[in-house]
């Protein structure tokens, strides 16, 4: 990443730090979890939307960073670490960390919670699975698979409980469409930003910013996956 950030073409340098970024979490996870999506899985041995989002976030905004600070040491800059981060860019990392961090409190409550009688068997039958299994790897009616191994990108996609697991959750679909076109447009601007400062890496001054409209998108998003988390779907023991 160092390398990459200190001689690379102006663009390039910041494409291939995110691209190194993201092979050492690859490692990461392999040498972890024995994935190279390892990063992803939860301990319920499922992929996680909002590590999904954290991930993508973390990895543009930081090989943003690391790139503009690199550029701007080599080009002798007075106090380069100095870059103007807009406040856009916190409330995005926090709205992240508050998905990241609120998403598992959410779900901690339905662990203590019993399926009814018979959900079980009808959750095995429309899954096509072994009801004895489900029912060893479950966690209150919170849906769980055996191992590691098991976990799969369409976890992001589905619902958390036994009783929703087979079905998509519309709330995560909407954060994973909008989190793709804000990260994307971001990247976009990111390229353009170090493209256009060429062969002067001094006027790298400030990390560009999002749109209110963006945060606010954003914003509504989490809100929509942390509520649709915090409502039980599976009918529970009286």
């Amino acid at each position: 990443m160092f390398a990459a950030a200190w001689i690379g073409q102006s663009g390039w340098n910041w494409l291939l730090v995110a691209i190194f970024l993201c092979l050492f979490l690859a490692v990461l996870g392999q040498r972890v979890a024995g994935r190279p999506t390892g990063i992803l899985i939860t301990p319920r041995n499922l992929m996680s939307m909002s590590r999904f989002q954290m991930v993508i976030w973390t990895v543009i905004i930081l090989s943003g960073y690391f790139t503009m600070a690199l550029a701007r040491i080599k080009a002798g800059v007075e106090d380069p670490l100095s870059i103007a981060l807009d406040w856009h860019l916190w409330a995005l990392m926090g709205i992240s960390t508050a998905s990241l961090v609120g998403s598992p409190l959410l779900l901690n409550s339905k662990k203590d919670e019993q399926p009814a009688e018979g959900t079980v068997g009808k959750v095995a039958k429309g899954l096509k699975e072994d009801e004895t299994e489900i029912d060893q790897n479950r966690q209150g009616v919170l849906y769980s698979n055996p191992n590691v191994s098991d976990a799969s990108i369409s976890d992001m996609f589905q619902g958390d409980e036994l009783q929703n697991t087979k079905y998509l959750d519309l709330a995560k679909v909407q954060m994973f469409l909008f989190t793709l076109i804000a990260a994307t447009s971001y990247a976009v601007t990111l390229w353009n930003t170090f493209s256009a400062a060429g062969t002067d890496p001094g006027s790298l001054e400030t990390m560009p910013g999002l749109s209110d409209g963006i945060i606010a998108l954003l914003g509504i998003s989490h809100t929509g996956y942390l509520s649709s988390k915090g409502i039980t779907r599976t009918q529970t023991k009286k």
